[in-house]
């Protein structure tokens, strides 16, 4: 892209993992970075870390929880009050959990996170990604390759497993993108999914064997085994499509597509673009939403 120094980009989890490696990339560029994060300490020495690595001075850190909607609009408030304009807003913070547990608002906390919170905030900011003019949205996505989304088990409602209920969450925010995508097009916003592949984080690194349902359980020190601390390595790696997705020339009026880790385009499962799947979510997230 034109004039990167010019441009704004903001970094939900910005403070550790993908996001921390996604800032740097694009630090390097002379964009302006915005990272997030829930901790104010921790956040400032990352912040510090990015501008000594990059040399780009110009990286802000705002403080915010996407685990509730309260917190959700805070973020935005924050985001708002702060930079006029957002040229890219990537949702990359997420929640992998090892047992059954409630948001604030009462929502399983995967669907909060990595579902309802994406999407609230890309709506609660919307006045500056309108303002900067062609504006993207990049929603990270998890797990493995595309999966079927069951529209009856959104919540965890069939039972909670652990990983492959955060892996469900992550589908479910792909078909939750490709209908935020149509919404926003007529107001010049892109949506887009890219998927970072692998990488050790402190959110792999938490694992512990409650998180793998089932039979899974007995394959717990292979998955310790593939997720153990690399120093960063993997993450760096990982992060590659969240920086070629914000700030290549090719995604220049593209909208509802997914990328993989190669930055190569590829289709979601069917159930991913299904308009009554969508329509399910949609519901789920609306009837969320007038219930706070």
């Amino acid at each position: 892209m034109s004039s990167q120094n010019k441009r704004t980009v903001v970094i939900t989890g910005g403070t550790g993992g993908i996001g921390y490696q996604s800032a740097i990339g694009i630090a390097k560029t002379g964009a302006r970075v915005v990272i997030t994060g829930r901790n104010q300490e921790r956040g400032e020495a990352a912040r510090r870390r990015i501008v000594e690595e990059t040399g780009n001075g110009d990286v802000a850190l705002v403080i915010g929880d996407v685990s509730s909607m309260a917190g959700v609009d805070a973020l935005a408030g924050a985001l708002l009050e702060r930079f006029e304009r957002i040229d890219v807003l990537v949702n990359n913070a997420g929640y992998l959990g090892s047992e059954f547990k409630r948001s604030q608002d009462g929502l399983e906390m995967h669907f909060a996170v990595n579902v309802l919170a994406p999407r609230r905030l890309a709506l609660g900011v919307l006045p500056a990604l309108k303002a900067a003019g062609n504006a993207r949205v990049l929603n990270v996505t998890g797990g493995d390759k595309p999966a079927r989304v069951d529209a009856d088990n959104l919540q965890a409602e069939k039972g909670f497993k652990g990983l492959m209920t955060y892996t469900h969450s992550k589908s479910v925010m792909e078909a939750m993108s490709m209908s935020l995508a149509r919404e926003l097009e007529p107001e010049g916003v892109s949506v887009n999914v890219l998927f970072p592949g692998r990488a050790s984080t402190a959110m792999t690194g938490a694992m512990s064997a409650k998180t793998l349902p089932g039979v899974m359980k007995i394959f717990y020190p292979l998955f310790k085994l593939l997720f153990a601390e690399d120093g960063g390595k993997s993450a760096a790696k990982a992060a590659r499509s969240t920086i070629w997705g914000a700030t290549t020339e090719k995604l220049d009026g593209v909208t509802g597509r997914y990328f993989d880790t190669n930055m190569k385009e590829r289709k979601l499962h069917p159930t991913g673009y299904d308009t009554q799947v969508q329509a399910r979510i949609m519901a789920a997230i609306e009837s969320a939403q007038a219930a706070r």
